[in-house]
């Protein structure tokens, strides 16, 4: 039996021997550790606790395991440099602990990726999955941010746990929105443990009618009705949404998400990515979660860039239908006196040679100023022209003089 199953056994029979527990003791906080292992498909049976001789005693929850999955080399580049080192993390996850984060601090423990190309209003907050260090979402909060114009947050947690059972709201939101206050409309993602997080934040403000809430996006997780946060259930809404996985996820309860849909907004787009495992919906390394925490993920037939794409542009759906604000536009960087934009002429092999402003990395590999299309423009620089093309000009010139 893995370390993550003594933790649901060990939860499941805490909560049903509360009522024998002298009435002080029934208010201790539980915090349901069982969800890290939500993806669990098999049915264990209830280990009973042995009978105590002591009424005073007090339950003790499960000690967490000392893990977290690292960041992928890729996922580190992707990461803003001011985040990109363990003890910067470390720092903010022991901030994040003593209950220190709040959207008037300093602090505000998350990883912010403004889209500085673009005029936008929307937002994201992307919160990582279980024992995941959080940059191994940089990937795809750097091409939402890059390619889409989302300013991005990933939310920073003590141990790596976007949630805590019966906390019904984690405050990210308004950290969010202390980040980027242009920002009116905001879309909660999730992947795995973090997709509890995101349902259970953005039911918070549902029921509160936060007009930031702008949608929710489901990663490899469903609604679960069973938080300590009343029954979750988006049916009857019109909240957009999209639910996401992968068809060789081997994490994710495929017979409980199957029966959970039922909650999920009428305005749900839900994904299968074919190919696609659990694991690759970020980039970190999986390989000590089979051993330390008892996952066996499926293995993936597709590249995680792949998968990284279609995640990224389900979640830019669900902005494209929030109502009342519109999708983000390119901002137009000025050129100086010694450059020229043609739209019509210059290979883009000239571009490099040019004086041309630097433009951020699009997450595929190559620069925008390496591209035409990513503007809708190609930068020019008449000194670079080649002879023969000139030659060619000045014939057709002569020739039409005549």
């Amino acid at each position: 039996m893995t370390y993550l199953n003594h933790i649901m056994n060990f939860t499941r029979t805490m909560e049903e021997n509360l009522s024998l527990l002298p009435e002080e003791e029934q208010k201790l906080p539980v915090q349901n550790l069982s969800l890290l292992q939500e993806e669990q498909q098999q049915v264990l049976p209830v280990v009973p606790l042995p009978p105590s001789e002591n009424k005073e005693r007090q339950l003790q929850p499960p000690q967490i395991p000392d893990y977290t999955s690292p960041p992928t080399e890729l996922a580190l580049e992707a990461t803003p440099e001011a985040y990109r080192s363990d003890q910067v993390i470390d720092q903010i996850r022991d901030f994040a602990a003593a209950g220190n984060c709040t959207a008037t601090s300093e602090q505000r423990c998350q990883i912010p990726f403004p889209a500085t190309m673009y005029d936008s209003k929307i937002g994201v907050i992307l919160y990582g999955g279980g024992l995941v260090d959080p940059r191994g979402y940089s990937v795809l909060a750097e091409r939402l941010a890059s390619r889409y114009g989302f300013h991005t947050v990933i939310p920073i947690f003590g141990q790596d746990l976007a949630f805590a059972f019966g906390v019904c709201d984690s405050g990210r939101l308004d950290m969010a929105k202390a980040e980027f206050p242009q920002v009116e409309k905001w879309v909660l993602a999730g992947h795995s443990f973090g997709g509890v997080a995101a349902v259970v934040d953005s039911w918070s403000r549902y029921n509160s009618g936060d007009q930031a809430l702008g949608g929710v996006a489901l990663l490899a997780a469903d609604i679960q009705q069973t938080l300590g946060c009343g029954a979750i259930d988006y049916s009857n809404s019109t909240l957009p949404m999209t639910s996401i996985t992968g068809s060789l996820d081997g994490v994710l309860n495929m017979t409980r998400f199957s029966s959970n849909r039922q909650f999920l907004s009428p305005e749900t787009q839900v994904i299968e990515i074919f190919g696609g495992n659990h694991g690759d919906f970020g980039s970190y390394d999986s390989s000590g979660r089979v051993t330390i925490l008892g996952q066996n993920d499926g293995t993936s037939l597709i590249t995680p860039e792949i998968q990284w794409d279609l995640s990224v542009a389900a979640i830019a759906h669900v902005a494209s239908r929030i109502d009342g604000v519109d999708m983000p536009t390119k901002i137009m960087i000025p050129m100086d006196n010694t450059t020229t934009m043609n739209a019509t002429m210059a290979p883009s092999s000239n571009i490099t040679d040019c004086n041309c402003p630097t433009l951020p990395d699009l997450g595929n590999g190559t620069n925008a100023s390496d591209t035409s299309a990513a503007f809708g423009v190609s930068y020019y620089n008449p000194t670079t022209m080649n002879p023969m093309f000139i030659t060619v000009l000045l014939i057709a010139w002569l020739f039409k003089q005549h």
